[in-house]
């Protein structure tokens, strides 16, 4: 992915962009090789996980019980919040990718 990426970047002579994607995957790469962990080690979750692109995160539904019971107290104000959570943080990571702080597969780690 980070080839592909560069690529692109190179393509829209985004030089400091195509600079900061590779050091920052380099360095998350050697710290998840050294410590085990990184910074932001999220945001790789969708390769650490062996999900496709565009395929959803496991959430604390996937660890329920096929008849386990879920009560939310208050949901006329925790729903609305969780869409407004999902766009906040999409356009947070959509501005990172676009800068090259990160790679695109970051967009993959979403609330809910």
């Amino acid at each position: 992915e980070l080839a592909a990426r560069r690529k692109v970047l190179l393509e829209n002579n985004k030089l400091l962009e195509e600079q900061r994607l590779t050091q920052r995957t380099q360095f998350d790469l050697e710290m998840m090789n050294e410590l085990g962990y990184c910074s932001g080690i999220e945001n790789y979750s969708r390769f650490l996980s062996g999900r496709g692109p565009g395929e959803p995160p496991p959430t604390l539904f996937d660890y329920l019980p096929a008849d386990g019971l879920l009560v939310v107290d208050e949901s006329h104000v925790t729903i609305p919040q969780i869409g407004g959570m999902y766009r906040g943080d999409r356009a947070r990571k959509e501005t990172l990718v676009e800068y090259g702080f990160r790679l695109p597969s970051a967009l993959d780690n979403r609330p809910l």
